[in-house]
Parts: C-alpha cells; sequence; structure tokens
C-alpha cells in the first residue's frame, strides 16, 4: 500500500481574543466559518472539543471523554476543560492557556524519551472526494512545563480509525502493516520552531484526497532521530514536547492569497550559495500555480533574496537565479511565461538576523505577489 505524501507550511502567531463577547459555546464552533472566509463547511466533528461525555477528572483521559474523538495508540493523551479542577484551563499541570475556541482543549506529547508519542483522531462528517483539494488548520500553544520545541506537525487522513497497541510513534512502516486502510499522509514542514507559549499558533497545510478519507489523526510520525527539536535554554518540568491543541478544521478548496501583497515561499529555502530547488518546496509551489490557473487575469511577481554574505553583485546574480528557479517550476507545471515576472534584490530586506545561521537561512528565500492584469 503506498501512502502520498502532500502539504505545504504556514504558520501564523493569532492572538485574535473572542470576537462575540458574552455567548454561549456552541456559537464558537459555528464562528470558525467566519474565521474561514471563502472556506467551505467544516467537515470535523466536535472540532474544538467541546462535547463530552464526562468533565475530565484524570490524565490520559481523551479517548474516554470526548464525543467522536479518540486516540490510534496506548500514547495518553490528555482533555482540558474549564469544567473541572484537576484538568482545567486556563491553569493546568502542564502550564497555563486559554483555549482558542469555546471552553476545552487537548494536550500531547510531540517529542518524548524513547520514541513516545501521543495523538488524536478524529471523525469527519462525511468521506473525502477523489481528487478534490482540501485545506486543514488547527491552532497549538506550547505548554509552558516543556523541556523541548519542535518544528513540524504530521496529519494522517485514513478511511477507517487506527487502533494499535503501541506507545511508541505511529511511523510508516507501522502504516505499511495495516492492510485495507488507503491513507494520505501530509507532513507539514516549519522553518521555525514552535515556541510561543502564550499565544495560538495556526499550522495550516493543502492536500489532494485519494477519496474515502473519514478520519483525521494529528500528531509526529517521526522517531527522535528524524524529529526536528530543539531544547529550551531554561530547564522544565517536563523531558519532552508537549503541545495544547484547539479547533481543527478540514474543508474543500484552499486559501485565497492576498492580491498586491508579498507572500514568502515558506518552504521553498536554500543552502549557502545554491538555487537548485529541494522536495519541500514542491507542493507549495503547486498551491500556487493551481490557484493561478483558477483565474486567468491573475499574474505573479518572482522575488528572489540571499544572505548577506558575499559581495552585492555575486548576491544579486544569485538571487535572480533562485527567483528563476520557481518561475521555471511553474512554467513547467503548464503556467504561461507571459504570466509571470521575476527580481533578484540580494540581501536587500532581509527577514532575520545575518548575524547568526537561522537568520540567513531565512533570507535564502523567495517571495511572490499576485496582481490581477489591468482592465482596459
Amino acid at each position: 500500500m503506498g501512502i502520498p505524501f502532500a502539504g505545504s507550511f504556514a504558520y501564523n502567531l493569532v492572538g485574535m481574543g473572542h470576537f462575540i463577547v458574552g455567548c454561549r459555546n456552541w456559537l464558537w464552533i459555528l464562528s470558525v466559518l467566519c474565521l474561514g472566509g471563502a472556506m467551505s463547511q467544516n467537515l470535523v466533528e466536535n472540532p474544538s472539543f467541546e462535547s463530552f461525555l464526562d468533565c475530565p477528572d484524570h490524565l490520559g483521559n481523551f479517548g474516554e471523554d470526548l464525543k467522536y474523538w479518540s486516540v490510534p495508540t496506548l500514547g495518553t493523551t490528555d482533555y482540558f476543560n474549564s469544567c473541572s479542577l484537576g484538568m482545567g484551563i486556563p491553569k493546568n499541570f502542564m502550564g497555563e492557556q486559554m483555549a482558542k475556541f469555546g471552553e476545552g482543549y487537548s494536550g500531547f506529547y510531540m517529542y518524548a524519551p524513547e520514541d513516545y508519542r501521543e495523538y488524536i483522531q478524529g471523525g469527519l462528517k462525511e468521506p473525502l472526494k477523489k481528487g478534490v483539494t482540501y485545506t486543514l488548520y488547527f491552532y497549538v500553544s506550547l505548554a509552558e512545563n516543556s523541556d523541548y520545541v519542535v518544528r513540524d506537525f504530521d496529519v494522517l487522513l485514513s478511511a477507517r480509525p487506527i487502533e494499535l497497541t503501541i506507545k511508541k510513534g505511529l511511523s510508516k512502516w507501522q502504516l505499511s502493516k495495516i492492510e485495507g486502510n488507503e491513507f494520505t499522509l501530509v507532513e507539514i514542514l516549519g522553518n521555525q520552531f514552535i515556541s510561543d507559549d502564550a499565544k495560538w499558533t495556526k499550522i495550516s497545510a493543502t492536500f489532494l484526497a485519494n477519496g474515502g478519507e473519514q478520519f483525521i489523526i494529528i500528531g509526529n510520525f517521526k522517531n527522535n532521530a528524524s524529529t526536528r527539536r530543539q531544547r529550551l535554554a531554561k530547564k522544565k518540568n517536563v523531558n519532552g514536547a508537549y503541545y495544547f491543541l484547539d479547533m481543527v478544521y478540514v474543508g474543500e478548496g484552499m486559501p485565497s492569497y492576498a492580491l498586491d501583497e508579498a507572500h514568502v515561499f515558506e518552504n521553498v529555502r536554500f543552502n549557502f550559495d545554491e538555487f537548485q530547488l529541494g522536495e519541500k518546496g514542491e507542493q507549495e509551489i503547486k498551491r500556487v500555480y493551481h490557484y493561478l490557473q483558477s483565474d486567468s487575469t491573475l499574474n505573479i511577481v518572482i522575488n528572489g533574496y540571499t544572505d548577506n554574505l558575499g559581495t552585492t553583485s555575486y548576491n544579486n546574480t544569485l538571487s535572480v537565479k533562485r527567483a528563476m528557479a520557481v518561475a521555471n517550476r511553474l512554467i513547467q507545471l503548464g503556467l504561461a511565461v507571459q504570466r509571470i515576472t521575476y527580481n533578484g534584490f540580494g540581501a536587500a530586506q532581509p527577514l532575520g538576523n545575518n548575524g547568526d545561521e537561522e537568520g540567513r537561512a531565512r533570507n535564502r528565500r523567495v517571495e511572490f505577489i499576485i496582481s490581477k492584469t489591468p482592465e482596459k
């Protein structure tokens, strides 16, 4: 059984508070449709964990107390709700965080010793349609008591729910042994560690459905050796990366791009002094291509950048080659040449600190601006 891969990355720090003051909890579930703008109906049952069978009163209660949600392994995922003293919000044994929506959220380990993992598994209202592009997103916040942070999240869409008697990660090898269940694995690769423990960070991606998927699993499907993580400078109480999670969305269509504004190809990154495209950016470039193809009046300007190492002349030339690499890929996919303009700006307009490698890596980027053709 093959496991197709898809996914493009977008993290947004969202500090928006409640926009309907004094409303009842069930209105918070409906409010996600307003946040989605042109997005379609959310297919996730009980998306913000508001409907529960019992108020949580002990650890590892996620699969017991919630409607439409379960755990696919023996990992002890947690459920927190304001109705509880022991498993409450905003304060609980893992930290302090208000819910992004409503009065509840989940909590689980994305990284822990000996490859221990925890996941959440939820049902969709209807099976996904073959060949249709879907958008998914959810919100996470680092628990204050975590010793580690991670960069990446994985999402698995399956035709049937998974039940495995393991405590370690759901690896690709584990999935390959399951017969009679089709999977779509979405790897959401971040370009920075998710370390904010005050605000909620939005994790989003688009993917192409195989058809028939009706369950969603969120977590880390990589072992410890393959997990991109970072130990926090200040030692905390928990040896691992533990995150709170709220509001899961899956719906038809893809997000639109604001016109005449600069957007970064988050997954299109370059090694020092190189301009070749890597595999990580392929899905993101395809997403932009499909968006451009949806409206023949849209054009794209692609701007390449470098870090500040090297001469101005050399960096200008290198940045043009990076922009041209993306332009050529769009042309290979089928976008008309006359709809594309590309430029190089060298080390101008840095996004990160050129004084360290992480900052320089952010600056080795490509941005794009989508505009409509002026009416004649």
